[in-house]
């Protein structure tokens, strides 16, 4: 085989062509340039704040009565009211069947009518015999025999006006009455059912213008709750009106069951706006904190069994997120209490925690408030009157946004008109960081109070 031999200057030529395309091909990339993520943060608020056990709850009316027959035995004859009716102390609500007690009061009517009647002739006998008993004319054996009789009716009539008086008492029975003003909360038996003491309750009556909040604390809690506790409760089906009261009863024992102690508060409800069954949140208050961090709850990240916050620390000469971890106090409901992990003059990224990991490059704006009363008031107020505006005026400053937009545009590069690509903002120098806002105090101005 013969070989090809090659030029010294056609072999330069090649392999300075081949270094170019290889240098063109695998030429290397300049690194990206590092992205700076915006976020909002600022300080942790601190507040003084109640120390709380937060437990759910349940509305019970303060009385509640099961109402059935107590020594009568009988079928239902009516049932007069039904559910959610409102009834009054001693109406009859309901009878039963008592015409056998009505047969037995009759004849203890007739027996006593018939045993008075011959009371009051033994008497008479007696009164004659005693007056001839003076004068020593009649034998002792007769006045003993009219002394006996006498006192044989006298015990048959007292016996006849005791069964009238049960006859009359069982007979009272066959109505049954409310015991308190209250309402129908239940209706057991239509007429017709069979009822008699230890049965079915007929009606159940609940007192409501006084109602009772019930919480079930557990046994490491149960040493922290005292009676006259101070309490704040948020039902369920009315967010928007806060009750507060105090611990009126505590249980002395555990349930069995649920190794929890029973905490009663009275919550009065003169307007019955309060229902039993309602369920809803109680904050029992054990305690006093002063100067307490507080962060809101977005700010706050939980892995596994240990929670974390970002917080900004110079790195590099640039402000980088920071991973630490923290430790948790009083849950606020959309606040957090921070025991440990951070300090009062940290600044915490308290919006887009979930935009950063450690050691991103982040831009910290200060958090935004919400809107105040105020504001909305006076929003209102400006919507209000562009209401009435003519429309040529709108026409007109609908052509002044539109050429003030094109003017940005103009100005703008394109990135930032497009909206891609990463914004990077030199960092605000000078700038005082701004603390969370701090949270609404730990309970509103309370609708009721409770009774004490």
């Amino acid at each position: 085989m013969k070989s090809i031999s090659i030029p010294g200057f056609w072999q330069r030529f090649l392999g300075l062509t081949v270094l170019l395309v290889l240098t063109a091909a695998c030429g290397g990339k300049e690194a990206p340039e590092e992205a700076r993520v915006r976020v909002e943060g600022g300080p942790p608020a601190v507040q003084d704040i109640d120390v709380t056990l937060r437990y759910p709850i349940e509305l019970e009316a303060a009385e509640k009565v099961a109402v059935s027959p107590v020594a009568v035995s009988g079928f239902l004859t009516s049932v007069l009211v039904d559910v959610g009716d409102k009834v009054r102390a001693g109406q009859v609500i309901a009878m039963v069947d008592c015409r056998e007690y009505a047969a037995q009061r009759t004849q203890a009517e007739t027996a006593i009518s018939r045993w008075q009647a011959q009371e009051e002739e033994t008497r008479a006998q007696l009164g004659r015999l005693l007056a001839m008993d003076q004068n020593k004319l009649v034998a002792p054996a007769e006045l003993d025999r009219a002394r006996a009789a006498h006192r044989v009716s006298e015990a048959q009539l007292a016996d006849a006006r005791a069964k009238l008086s049960e006859a009359t008492q069982r007979q009272g029975y066959c109505w049954l009455k409310s015991p308190f003003d209250g309402y129908v909360s239940e209706r057991n038996l239509d007429p017709g059912a069979m009822v008699g003491p230890g049965g079915q309750p007929v009606v159940t009556i609940v007192k409501t213008r006084d109602v009772k909040v019930v919480a079930s604390v557990t046994e490491q809690d149960a040493p922290k709750v005292t009676r006259g506790a101070e309490v704040h409760v948020l039902l369920h089906a009315l967010p928007d009106s806060p009750l507060r009261g105090t611990v009126a009863r505590l249980g002395r024992s555990l349930d069995p069951k649920t190794r929890t102690l029973t905490v009663e508060v009275d919550v009065p409800n003169a307007q019955e706006v309060l229902l039993p069954g309602m369920t809803g949140r109680a904050e029992i208050v054990v305690g006093k904190r002063e100067n307490a961090l507080l962060l809101p709850v977005t700010a706050v990240l939980n892995l596994e069994e240990a929670s974390y916050v970002y917080v900004v620390r110079e790195k590099d000469g640039k402000p980088r997120a920071h991973r630490v971890q923290v430790k948790l106090g009083v849950d606020r409901g959309d606040w957090l209490e921070i025991l440990e992990g951070i300090s009062p003059t940290d600044q915490v990224i308290l919006v887009g925690r979930e935009l950063v990991t450690e050691g991103t490059w982040v831009e910290v704006t200060p958090p935004k408030k919400a809107p105040t009363e105020e504001d909305e008031a006076r929003k209102d107020a400006s919507v209000s009157s562009l209401v009435g505006e003519k429309e040529g005026s709108d026409a007109e400053e609908a052509g002044a946004a539109g050429d003030d937009g094109k003017g940005t545009a103009e100005k703008a590069t394109p990135a930032q008109a497009t909206g891609s690509g990463p914004t990077n903002v030199a960092p605000a120098k000078n700038e005082t960081p701004q603390a969370a806002s701090p949270p609404p105090a730990p309970a509103p101005k309370p609708q009721t109070k409770a009774a004490q």
